[in-house]
């Protein structure tokens, strides 16, 4: 095999970078629950991300610049959807003049939805919960196989369970009765959609979730007992979880735990 040449650093994109997170850096950790999380495999991976104590990785320049795509691709598809005749899209609350969400014990569980849509050719009478979600094409590819394989309102719970928790959540506490998602590559270039119904037993189970992991002084189980199991080895907090993190200034974590002969290996 030809090795691939060297292309170089560029020294004025790598100093844009290093802008990049250096404000990412100076942005407060969020101290709150946030609808976008509370779907994730690990409960333990939800505890330790509102727990200040909890050492966060920062995120690089390649993630913030994700981020920043899925913003401008959100804001492009919006403007998209209200060039359509009869289409009716809020993204404001009248009564507080920011985004509409909800909160929840005083405040400690929260969350932002993209909007809300009505007059959906494919639905006209019904308002929907709108999100939009860019992704990287893989991701997309999977979505457009679910939306040939499935009825539409199983693609979304097929296809991704954060987001499909984050929709049943947004429903619940809206009292909305259906969820409309519009899927993005990178860009806005291609995009399809999927409506969901609301699901408000699920709705309330996760509701009594959130508390359950806010309300925790210790933290929850792992999704494994192995560090070296893949999701743990992508995990941020795979050394405060398996039992090698000290916490900065304050000794040793009361979180850290020992797993066996585990606990001696470097991370992978």
């Amino acid at each position: 095999m030809v090795a691939m040449p060297d292309i170089g650093i560029d020294p004025t994109l790598a100093a844009i970078d290093r802008i990049l997170e250096a404000k990412a850096a100076e942005m407060p950790p969020r101290t709150y629950l946030g609808a976008s999380i509370l779907g994730a495999d690990c409960e333990r991976f939800v505890w330790y991300s509102i727990r200040p104590e909890v050492p966060r990785q920062p995120f690089n320049a390649a993630t913030i610049r994700r981020f920043e795509d899925g913003f401008a691709v959100e804001a492009q598809m919006i403007e998209r959807l209200r060039s359509v005749p009869g289409i009716e899209l809020w993204t404001v609350d009248e009564n507080t003049g920011g985004q509409i969400g909800f909160q929840d014990f005083g405040g400690r569980f929260r969350g932002h939805v993209d909007g809300v849509v009505k007059g959906l050719y494919q639905s006209p009478k019904t308002a929907h919960v709108f999100e939009c979600k860019a992704v990287n094409p893989k991701k997309f590819e999977e979505f457009r196989k679910l939306k040939l394989a499935l009825p539409e309102k199983e693609v979304l719970a097929a296809w991704d369970k954060t987001y499909h928790v984050q929709a049943m959540i947004y429903c619940f506490y809206l009292e909305f009765s259906r969820h409309y998602l519009v899927v993005s590559t990178p860009g806005g270039r291609d995009y399809l959609s999927c409506r969901s119904n609301a699901n408000n037993e699920m709705g309330a189970a996760l509701r009594l979730k959130a508390k359950r992991i806010l309300d925790s002084e210790t933290p929850p189980s792992r999704i494994s007992e192995r560090p070296e199991h893949w999701k743990c080895k992508l995990c941020d907090y795979r050394e405060v979880c398996h039992g090698r993190a000290v916490i900065a200034n304050r000794g040793v974590s009361r979180y850290q735990t020992t797993v066996g002969p585990q606990a001696d290996r470097e991370p992978a």
